[in-house]
């Protein structure tokens, strides 16, 4: 460029000077020197209109034109820019060649091409041809992007380099209308490539005359690939920030929205209309609203942002966010905020549980009075409760038991045990539940121990075991004198046993043996009273009634106490028994007595069941014997006879409305021989509701009475279903 006649000068976009030779000092209205260089602009260099003219052709034009410019009265000035590629293809800077024209010189753009020494070093495809002839100049930057030689050329028409498509007919027509085009077309190679170019043409007439035009070609494959490169990285972006399952968004540096994609507005609750015209703030939760401001700044500054917020959309649902904020850079400087967020609200509840079910289980393991341990596969504790390190180790914390191992509380023996036991539970998988160990101390001490432990993993497949240990050295002491005790008691219940059961014999044999001797009395006493009576006075005629009468009751004891003691004794076959038809033949043998009183029997449903059936019968008999006995005298009696079933017995309900039993002799009445009222108001014995009681608690069920004085008595037993 040094050595060029022509003048010319480098710019940059800015129009600023990089650099000239000599021959564009001619232009110059002030000194150039280096200092100066960098400073001096267009405007240094032409007047104002050609400044004007220049800036706008050179915007219109990207750089590339070549242009007529009125310079003085008598002169033009003729410019032909283009742009000067680096190594790398990429456009650094820009040429200016100048040239003065005469005004009245008809001065052609063949001086252009002919300026050999400029054109030659220009990195564009130059072309002089007719508008639709020949080739009649190229340059060296032709032949390299074409593949063709000058003379080749020469021979070529324009659909040899340029492809023939609708593309190149709209161009030419352009051409014809204004006299220039510029296009984008598809160039073609000598070795058959087709490639992307930027044409740019321009008609005029030289001073011959004749029509040329001048024609410069870009090869802008490169900038193709990037623009296809941009393309395909943008559908990339969009179809990530559309079909993310995230909320992505984007909002300027006021908070405003600028873009959502469907998750954020689902999230923004709104229409795209007004969330576009919603800003993020307000959508953050009230506690939130400040923490969040000044991470956004922080974004808004230049740094990447992570962080959780409570979020709010526009209908009031509330969410956790994890959000991530990035800058958005337009031409170096930060124009708003490119946001990822992801709904973590049920991750957010499930740790809360996890929290609150742990902080429970630390509570329920704290309050167990057993010692709780876990230990890894070190055998070292890795988790206590309360009562192994406050009770047992007596320390503040748990930190103060952790990482302990069976080293520190038991001797060597002990340990080797306890750590073969360990290794065999957490390998084997095989819990053990329930065990009884007697453990030794340094002291020697031995203690019993309930003791569980059940392997688990964790971590990386690592082994290790929770263990419960409950120290039963008291119960072992208490079972020990229970068993002794048991030992006891058994030893006297035997003894009671046979003693009751020789008691009975006796009762038996006694009470049989009895009634003969009492029979001859009562025998020789009626004979006495027969033969005699009318030699006897009135006294010895009431002491022979009391001594019948007292051999009388005497033999009914007697009875009675056979009869009691004959219960129990498993005299008697269990067969299925029809309750009611016991009753009813219980109720036919007091026919006489219930007619004499006028009494009402009221009968309900009744079971079968499996027992004893004359026992059942005696407690029946018994029991309505009682309540005709014990009738009021200024009522008609009513006695009602009915049961219910419950889970695994019948219960039996005897009701009258007799004279009733105090409250304080509600228990002592089914004791043997006690007695409520004396034998000249209600004749009896006193046995009869003991014979109820050992035949109730011989079937395995209980008896007893709830009453009101004076209204009547409800007597209740029980019988189970298996007897």
């Amino acid at each position: 460029m040094k050595k060029c006649t022509t003048p010319v000068l480098k710019i940059n976009e800015a129009y600023k000077i990089l650099t000239w030779n000599s021959s564009a000092e001619i232009f110059v209205r002030e000194n150039f020197n280096k200092r100066l260089a960098t400073q001096l602009g267009i405007s240094k260099v032409f007047s104002s209109e050609i400044s004007k003219r220049f800036k706008s052709d050179f915007t219109s034009g990207d750089g590339i034109f070549h242009k007529l410019y009125s310079f003085s009265e008598s002169e033009n000035l003729k410019i032909l820019c283009s742009p000067c590629l680096n190594e790398n293809g990429d456009v650094e800077a820009f040429s200016i060649c100048l040239k003065l024209v005469d005004k009245n010189d008809a001065v052609s753009p063949e001086n252009i091409i002919q300026a050999k020494n400029v054109v030659e070093n220009s990195s564009l495809a130059i072309f002089l041809s007719d508008p639709n002839g020949p080739v009649i100049e190229v340059n060296k930057a032709a032949c390299r992007m074409f593949g063709y030689t000058f003379e080749e050329f020469k021979r070529l028409s324009r659909e040899d380099i340029i492809l023939k498509n609708e593309n190149l007919k709209n161009a030419l027509n352009q051409r014809n209308l204004v006299g220039e085009l510029r296009h984008e077309l598809t160039g073609k190679k000598k070795n058959g490539e087709n490639f992307p170019c930027e044409v740019h043409s321009v008609i005029y007439t030289n001073h011959n005359g004749e029509q040329r035009t001048s024609t410069a070609i870009i090869d802008i494959s490169d900038r193709k690939n990037q623009e296809i490169i941009a393309e395909n990285s943008m559908q990339a972006f969009q179809s990530l920030f559309d079909y993310n399952p995230d909320a992505v968004y984007s909002f300027d540096l006021m908070g405003n929205f600028i873009d959502f994609n469907e998750t954020a507005l689902e999230f923004i609750e709104g229409t795209k209309e007004n969330a576009k015209a919603a800003n993020f703030l307000p959508l953050i939760a009230p506690e939130d609203k400040e923490r969040v401001l000044n991470i956004s700044l922080k974004a808004a500054s230049g740094e990447i942002q992570r962080y959780q917020t409570n979020f709010i959309g526009l209908k009031g649902t509330r969410r956790v966010l994890d959000v991530t904020n990035f800058p958005i850079y337009v031409n170096r400087k930060i124009t708003g905020v490119y946001g990822i967020a992801k709904d973590i609200t049920r991750q957010v509840e499930i740790e809360q549980k996890l929290r609150e079910e742990r902080n429970m289980f630390r509570a329920i393991i704290d309050y167990i009075p057993d010692h709780i341990f876990v230990v890894n596969q070190n055998h070292e504790i890795i988790l206590t409760n309360y009562a192994f390190y406050n009770n047992y180790l007596g320390a503040e914390t748990e930190e103060s038991s952790l990482g302990l191992t069976p080293k520190d509380f038991f001797p060597e023996k002990e340990v080797l045990e306890i750590i073969d036991d360990n290794t065999w539970v957490m390998n084997s998988g095989v819990p053990i539940i329930n065990r009884e160990d007697i453990i030794r101390d340094f002291n020697d001490k031995i203690d019993y121990t309930l003791l569980t432990k059940v392997p688990f993993k964790f971590g990386d497949n690592k082994k290790g075991l929770v263990g419960i240990s409950r120290n039963i050295t008291e119960i072992k002491q208490k079972e020990e004198a229970l068993e002794l005790l048991n030992r006891e008691l058994k030893k006297h219940t035997e003894e009671l046993a046979l003693s009751n059961k020789e008691l009975e014999q006796f009762a038996y044999i006694a009470s049989h043996d009895l009634q003969e001797p009492l029979r001859m009395v009562t025998s020789f006493l009626t004979q006495l009273k027969k033969k005699y009576s009318d030699q006897l006075d009135e006294k010895a005629q009431q002491y022979i009634y009391f001594a019948h009468d007292g051999a009388t009751r005497m033999r009914q004891i007697i009875l009675d106490l056979l009869e009691y003691s004959r219960v129990g004794r498993g005299e008697y076959q269990v067969v299925e028994v029809n309750t009611k038809d016991s009753v009813s033949e219980v109720l036919l043998l007091q026919k006489r007595c219930i007619e004499a009183q006028n009494a009402e029997i009221k009968l309900g449903e009744l079971p079968d069941l499996k027992v004893e059936e004359l026992p059942l019968k005696q407690l029946f008999s018994n029991l309505i014997g009682n309540a005709l006995k014990y009738h009021s005298k200024d009522r008609r009696p009513v006695i009602e006879i009915s049961a219910e079933e419950k889970d695994i017995y019948w219960e039996f309900k005897i009701s009258d409305n007799g004279i009733g039993i105090e409250e304080e002799f509600k228990e002592k009445i089914f004791v043997i021989f006690q007695r409520l009222h004396h034998r000249d108001e209600y004749e009896g014995t006193g046995i009869g509701l003991a014979i109820c009681k050992k035949i109730v608690d011989h079937f395995g069920g209980e008896i007893w009475v709830e009453s009101a004085y004076g209204k009547g008595s409800s007597f209740y037993f029980t019988i189970p279903k298996q007897f």
